[in-house]
């Protein structure tokens, strides 16, 4: 059983308050700018005020330990985590990451508030109760609701967000506490891409609901701090009990999934094996000439752009012709992997990798950012040959 009520010692708080009664636990609810000291502020005052034994903090168990250990970066192994093809996941993070701390410049670092939160339960010997779902998890959702073209929109907008440098004012930084900013911020982008909206931003929003109930079936006072835009959310759902068992489930491999990892090496093996029985051995030889040339070249381009090293560009134009007959043999991701084990970034790669994006130069001198153009820049010169070879064998196939 809930019920609300509004107390008037918040009413001149400049942070937005909400304030539920769960059973007998009461419940006090702060929104919260990522970036703001206002914030950081209004989470210690508060600890200080209501001396809660639980507090609840916008963030999932890794998060939360990426936060309590100094040595996070330094034990980070980007071999690993290109090996489990996890690049366009670490990508995102470290994306959204860069993004939030050019905001943050000058002011707080990003999620200050939320450590502020982990300080004050230790200090008050209070339960700190991580209540995110695992940011893998939510990207992984995310990433499997579009399809390849919108992966690539998606991807290309959030790289494109490196290049820009916001100047955030103070009062700008406290219009971010308004409960409508995200909603907004989802409205701008286009209406097929409301799923994505959907995983990280409704789907969150019933997940921190959920896990503030259950944490407040364990205590008498609770506090929890969580980004201003999900206030109304969370309290929308936060009235009963729900199961969100569903909203931590990776969405399986669809059928298109399964079919294309033999369909594509079908269909290329069938366009020079119907060279070789048209043309002739000649134009058969040609065809597989050019194939080579021309995506390992490409390949290879697209690695020394991204000054790769010289093992990496070797690799890249060995196994781009391969490419597209067995998926586990990508010249971006064969050249990535190998430029992680012979160039592993530093922990200050890491921690400067929202500056060093400032600068055209930055994204070669940065060891992380310049392994995914490591990544990236192979694949699409592989790519760009693949369609520059098909135009020559359509006029070969089809006089």
């Amino acid at each position: 059983m809930s019920s609300t009520k509004k107390n008037k010692k918040y009413q001149d708080s400049k942070e937005p308050i909400r304030e539920i009664y769960i059973g007998d636990c009461e419940v006090t609810i702060l929104g919260t700018a990522h970036v703001s000291e206002e914030s950081v502020k209004e989470v210690r005052r508060l600890s200080e005020e209501l001396k809660p034994d639980t507090i609840c903090v916008e963030l999932c168990n890794s998060r939360v330990k990426s936060i309590q250990d100094p040595e996070y970066f330094k034990k980070l192994d980007v071999f690993k985590v290109f090996k489990e093809r996890k690049m366009f996941l670490l990508l995102s993070s470290l994306i959204l990451s860069s993004f939030q701390k050019k905001m943050g410049q000058g002011v707080v670092r990003p999620g200050d508030e939320l450590r502020a939160g982990m300080e004050e339960g230790e200090r008050l010997s209070a339960r700190v109760v991580p209540i995110d779902r695992e940011i893998q998890t939510t990207l992984k959702r995310a990433w499997g609701t579009v399809g390849a073209f919108s992966k690539m929109y998606l991807l290309s907008a959030l790289i494109t967000s490196l290049f820009v440098k916001e100047d955030v004012s103070q009062e700008k930084i406290e219009e971010m506490k308004s409960e409508d900013v995200l909603n907004d911020l989802f409205s701008q982008i286009p209406s097929r891409y409301s799923a994505v909206k959907e995983v990280i931003i409704d789907e969150r929003d019933r997940y921190l609901a959920q896990n503030i109930r259950n944490a407040a079936k364990d205590s008498k006072k609770l506090l929890a701090v969580v980004g201003a835009g999900h206030l109304n959310g969370i309290m929308n759902h936060i009235e009963e009990d729900k199961d969100i068992s569903a909203l931590d489930q990776i969405p399986p491999k669809t059928t298109w999934d399964r079919v294309k990892v033999f369909l594509f090496p079908l269909i290329f093996g069938s366009i020079f094996t119907i060279g070789f029985i048209k043309g002739g051995r000649d134009v058969g030889a040609d065809m597989i000439y050019s194939w080579v040339i021309f995506k390992s070249g490409l390949a290879a381009l697209g690695a020394i752009i991204a000054l790769a090293h010289p093992v990496s560009i070797l690799l890249a134009a060995i196994t781009a012709p391969f490419g597209n007959f067995n998926p586990v043999i990508k010249p971006g991701w064969i050249a990535a992997l190998a430029e992680s084990w012979l160039r592993k970034p530093k922990t200050e790669d890491f921690e400067n990798i929202a500056t060093d994006s400032e600068k055209f130069t930055g994204y070669w001198k940065n060891r992380v950012i310049r392994i995914f153009l490591v990544f990236m820049l192979p694949q699409l010169g592989s790519s760009i040959g693949t369609f520059i070879v098909m135009n020559e064998f359509s006029k070969i196939l089809i006089p």
